[in-house]
């Protein structure tokens, strides 16, 4: 008993147990003091927005650039000519949709008093009405309910402009993220190759080509993810618009850019990206509400059915629940921030944990469900007729 309780103690296990308990141990004392770990989070907030946008950026020039190469094109040049053909596209498309995005934002930010107003007195009509007639108890009164949905849209719209407030000092300044950005995402485009090799050498040779293995996976899994995941957004974007216009939606183009925004999220965004649309409705046409919902669940169909099957088909296939737990454990960590990356995070760990296991410990592989998607086939070989009578 006792000699197997001493080897216990000498295990590696146990000893990298009680470094990882100790370093947690400190990390917590030290975010007791706020005076050490604030400049620190300031550090990291300060930076972290331009290596998150880069690294999403990374992902969409890079096909780009591997295709210019494979044209002949040196590797600088590729990088520079694909800058130039997504900032093309992008005043192309501003030059077309910009002036519309102004105008319907500089109108609603006009009439947003009113609008807010009109939605109060809204709910406070529909709450008069013969609607809660039904429920005619001395608990509930229509009068409770209306100061309460009053009293939330308040704080939400206070609790709004705080997170607002708080994103933006997290990004400090825009303009020094807008000048930053291009040469982190320059330095990745150029250097992005260099990080595998950089990153294996630390192992032991024995090791180098289970590492190899690892950060390939990785970067297959996050390569399509967001590739994945910005295409079915810009088709929900889209599609929404297309919708907004057919219902006849005030500020449908803007509507439908907030929409498509939110659908990088996943599970949640969709519907997230329609509660403004929802609120105004409120204000204009109670019944355009119904119609919202009616586009939005025309939208989820079609997205489900045609559209994510098919652009998402080679990402990491997650149950719905575990993307619901996610996304509640994250937000009070990390915010909105935190509801982005969240999900190739966890991919991420989750290849890396079952690579681990497929090769220390092959036996319990095929136990797992661990659902990684699989590499794309190589072209099979088709075979090829002939005519011609062999001699």
């Amino acid at each position: 008993m006792d000699s197997s309780n001493n080897s216990l103690l000498k295990s590696k296990l146990f000893r990298y147990g009680c470094y990882l308990l100790l370093a947690l141990i400190i990390i917590y004392m030290f975010g007791k003091i706020k005076f050490f770990i604030s400049p620190f989070q300031s550090f990291v907030y300060s930076i972290i927005f331009p290596i998150l946008f880069g690294g999403l950026l990374y992902y969409i020039l890079r096909p780009i650039v591997l295709t210019l190469e494979k044209g002949k094109i040196p590797h600088i040049w590729a990088i520079v000519l694909a800058f130039v053909i997504v900032l093309s596209a992008l005043i192309l498309l501003s030059s077309y949709t910009g002036s519309i995005i102004k105008s319907q934002f500089n109108d609603f930010a006009k009439s947003l008093p009113f609008l807010y107003e009109k939605a109060e007195n809204t709910i406070n009509n529909l709450l008069s009405s013969n609607l809660l007639s039904y429920f005619n108890d001395s608990n509930f009164q229509s009068l409770d309910i209306a100061d309460k949905v009053s009293n939330f849209l308040q704080s939400a719209a206070k609790s709004i402009g705080k997170n607002t407030i708080n994103l933006i000092g997290a990004i400090t300044n825009i303009g020094s993220v807008i000048i930053i950005l291009p040469v982190i995402l320059f330095y990745f485009l150029k250097d992005g190759h260099k990080f595998m090799p950089s990153v294996v050498r630390f192992f032991p040779a024995s090791q180098k080509d289970n590492i190899r293995k690892i950060l390939t996976d990785i970067d297959f899994v996050l390569s399509n993810y967001i590739a994945g995941q910005l295409l079915v957004a810009f088709f929900i974007g889209l599609l929404m618009y297309i919708g907004y216009l057919i219902i006849g939606l005030k500020y449908s183009l803007l509507l439908a850019i907030f929409a498509m925004i939110t659908c990088i999220i996943p599970f949640f965004g969709p519907w997230i990206g329609i509660v403004p649309a929802i609120l105004l409705s409120l204000a204009d046409n109670p019944f355009m509400a119904v119609k919202i919902f009616l586009v939005m669940t025309i939208v989820q169909q079609i997205d489900n059915n045609f559209i994510s099957p098919q652009v998402m088909k080679k990402s990491m296939d997650i149950h719905p629940l575990t993307v619901i737990l996610l996304l509640m454990g994250i937000i009070p960590i990390l915010g909105f921030i935190g509801l982005i990356i969240v999900i190739p995070l966890y991919s991420a760990i989750k290849i890396t944990i079952k690579n681990i296991i497929e090769m220390y410990y092959p036996k319990y592989a095929e136990t797992l469900n661990l659902d990684i998607p699989d590499e794309p086939e190589k072209p099979k070989k088709t075979p090829k007729f002939s005519f011609k009578k062999k001699k």
